[in-house]
């Protein structure tokens, strides 16, 4: 083939015209959602209303000190104490007519934040239920590591989920657990996280809560099948091309290589990654499937066949292992136990470790 032949394909009409129309398409996609605007929940000239919540409802102590919004800062100042078994105070963000927030066109809530003796924040989105035959709320959580700085931080939509309560309290199974409904969103809730630190003075200074789109994916993605479908459509045109010039071709048969394929590998990349990141407690399949390139069926699979289990409760032995060795070898309480294994809660890792072992962490350490 020339170079003059390669240079016809270019140059000829039908080549040229689903080339332009791709790259229109493709320009007015990305035109469309990057002149998307962020919906600002605070500061807002909407009107939105913000009230503060502590465990004192779960016969808690914690107290709010201060929650002040200016028109550029939200200040929410407050105290754990002694009394509910996970201490927690926060606030809560909702429309004041009632009627819910439509965030459908975005993938991620961001915040400006900074903390005082606060490491870690917790968000909750509080949505209508998506069930026939049943009207309320559904809740989807995640949480943030926060610092004394002022920065911008980012929830993306994939790592929200039932936080471990709601999944015991409603019965929510790992396939129920999907992604929540930003269409309908009745109120958003920020607040501590599970804190060992009690008794100390917390402040939590907030400078934008908002819903945004990260389009990074999308634009990687489109670019990906825009270069295929050009590269595409010029082998298609040489193919054609070369199939008038050639005439008469020569047939080969022959018995294609038979390859066997070798899972090993991938086993002991996906289990390595979870032994490796038990204690971290945002630790879900989709992270898993996404850090080590298997698929979530094939992880799934997996552990069933190995350790005749799901996923969760394969993570969950792992953990309940490591809090006996703790138990057994170190002086730490049982809430920073739990923590530090990975559960968010000190009743959750009460309950999985008494199904694991038929007697509470306490009984445990007094046996050892």
């Amino acid at each position: 083939m020339t170079e003059r032949s390669l240079l016809n394909i270019l140059l000829s009409k039908y080549f040229i015209g689903i080339f332009v129309g791709l790259t229109v398409i493709l320009i007015v996609v990305i035109s469309y959602f990057s002149s998307i605007k962020d919906l600002v929940i605070f500061p807002s000239e909407e009107e939105y209303t913000f009230g503060g919540y502590t465990d004192k409802v779960n016969q808690g102590a914690s107290e709010i000190i201060e929650l002040t919004i200016s028109d550029s800062t939200l200040l929410f100042h407050f105290r754990l104490k002694e009394g509910f078994f996970s201490p927690y105070a926060g606030f809560s963000i909702s429309r004041k007519d009632g009627k819910s927030i439509d965030a459908s066109e975005y993938n991620q809530i961001s915040l400006c934040v900074l903390g005082e003796n606060i490491k870690r924040l917790g968000v909750g989105v509080y949505g209508v239920l998506n069930d026939a035959d049943e009207e309320g709320e559904n809740l989807f959580h995640s949480y943030l590591n926060i610092s004394d700085v002022k920065e911008i931080y980012h929830i993306s939509k994939s790592q929200l989920q039932h936080p471990d309560w709601w999944e015991d309290l409603y019965q929510i199974t790992d396939s129920e657990n999907d992604e929540p409904d930003f269409s309908r969103i009745m109120h958003l809730n920020i607040g501590s996280a599970y804190s060992p630190d009690i008794n100390t003075d917390k402040t939590i200074e907030i400078y934008t809560i908002a819903f945004t789109r990260d389009n990074s994916r999308l634009f990687t993605l489109l670019a990906i099948v825009y270069i295929v479908l050009i590269v595409s459509l010029f082998v298609f045109f040489y193919i054609r091309l070369y199939i008038n010039k050639k005439g008469d071709s020569v047939t080969v048969t022959y018995q294609p290589v038979e390859l066997k394929k070798e899972n090993a590998v991938e086993d002991d990349i996906c289990l390595g990654f979870i032994n490796l990141h038990f204690h971290d407690n945002d630790l879900n399949l989709d992270v898993v499937a996404e850090k080590t390139g298997v698929s979530q069926r094939k992880i799934t699979n997996l552990i069933n066949n190995r350790f005749n289990c799901n996923f969760k409760s394969y993570i969950n032995r792992i953990r309940i292992n490591e809090a006996k060795r703790l138990l057994s070898e170190t002086d730490m309480n049982i809430g920073e136990i739990a923590y530090k294994v990975g559960f968010n809660n000190q009743s959750h890792f009460n309950r999985v470790f008494k199904a694991e072992n038929n007697i509470s962490p306490s009984e445990y350490r007094e046996n050892q």
